[in-house]
């Protein structure tokens, strides 16, 4: 027996036909709502650049298909243009990496999730399209000898890279993500305690990590350097403004590529660095958990697979072998060949 079809009541004011930028109005309005983090809402600012790129201004944008969703994915795989260097818009690749489009995704359902519930449409195109298979990505270290390079070719006699220097020596103790770094407050350092309050977080949860004295010395000479610029943040601009993440790219390029260093190192590789290093050295995953701020554990031990180091030392050091011949005698190096 055939069914009948439920019709779904809506108010006719609800029906928009403004495309993408009417979309994004609308779902922006309630995510701020939701006390979303920046780098959140910058997401979806991406997602939606890609669909108006994929989609032109249709004014029917509420109402793509689920086949024409599926095509999209297809092209953030296939087609997409983005690039290496994308300051400069050199080094052209097509198409972005599982990871990437996994989130991208995550994005698009939700974006079309709010205007379900918000009554504009009736069915997510989105909806029921499987996450790509990600391969096992290899998280990007910076190799200690470049990392040592940077740090001590870098001449603080120069606001610019003094500036760069500490806020290397911050990345490497704090474990931080660039925006949380650049956006610490003078007020958000406990010199007695050795604490920064990083309020501005990835995950919306603040949390305090520790720096030590070497960094201690460095933080106060940089609060002493900028004191005629009166501001509120530890990391500022040539002219006493914020120091955005852009920015710090640029520089961290720049100098790199002054002073010959081969790796391509980006900011959140320093993030990566200190927690391969922290492991390295007896680092407890529970402990860096709580330092990375991490919700999920789960999220925590892709560290435990960075470094091929650490296997080698761990299995080196708890050697079951070892553990079996513990006492024994060891073999005589000279060895009688005959066979018995």
């Amino acid at each position: 027996m055939k069914r009948k079809l439920t019709k779904v009541n809506r108010n006719p004011s609800l029906d928009v036909s403004g495309g993408f930028s009417a979309i994004n109005d609308i779902v922006i309005e309630r995510k701020e709502m939701m006390n979303l983090s920046h780098n959140t809402l910058k997401g979806y600012g991406r997602v939606f650049t890609s669909l108006y790129e994929y989609f032109g201004d249709r004014p029917d944008a509420m109402y793509i298909t689920h086949e024409e969703a599926r095509s999209f994915i297809r092209w953030l795989q296939t087609d997409k243009v983005h690039y290496k260097d994308r300051f400069h818009n050199e080094g052209i690749q097509r198409g972005i990496k599982p990871s990437t489009i996994n989130t991208y995704l995550k994005l698009c359902k939700t974006i079309y999730n709010e205007l379900v519930l918000a009554g504009y449409i009736e069915i997510n195109p989105f909806e029921g399209i499987p996450c790509m298979k990600r391969d096992k990505e290899k998280i990007k270290t910076i190799p200690k000898e470049d990392l040592r390079l940077l740090i001590e070719s870098l001449n603080t006699a120069y606001y610019t890279e003094f500036r760069l220097y500490v806020a290397i020596h911050v990345l490497l103790d704090t474990f931080g993500r660039i925006d949380e770094v650049l956006s610490i407050k003078k007020t958000d350092i406990d010199f007695d305690k050795k604490t920064i309050y990083f309020s501005k977080t990835k995950t919306n949860d603040p949390r305090y990590v520790g720096f030590s004295n070497r960094t201690k010395k460095l933080i106060l000479e940089l609060i002493e350097e900028c004191r005629e610029f009166n501001t509120v943040y530890l990391f500022v601009g040539v002219n006493g403004e914020k120091f955005q993440p852009e920015a710090f790219r640029a520089n961290l390029k720049r100098y790199s590529n002054y002073y010959g260093i081969k790796t391509h190192i980006t900011p959140h590789m320093f993030r990566h660095t200190a927690a391969m290093l922290f492991l390295e050295n007896g680092g407890n995953m529970r402990v860096l958990q709580k330092i990375l701020g991490h919700r999920k554990i789960a999220t925590t031990e892709i560290y435990a697979h960075v470094s091929e180091n650490l296997q080698m030392l761990q299995q080196e050091s708890y050697s079951p072998l070892d553990q079996v011949l513990k006492g024994e005698k060891k073999y005589n190096k000279a060895r009688n060949r005959r066979i018995r």
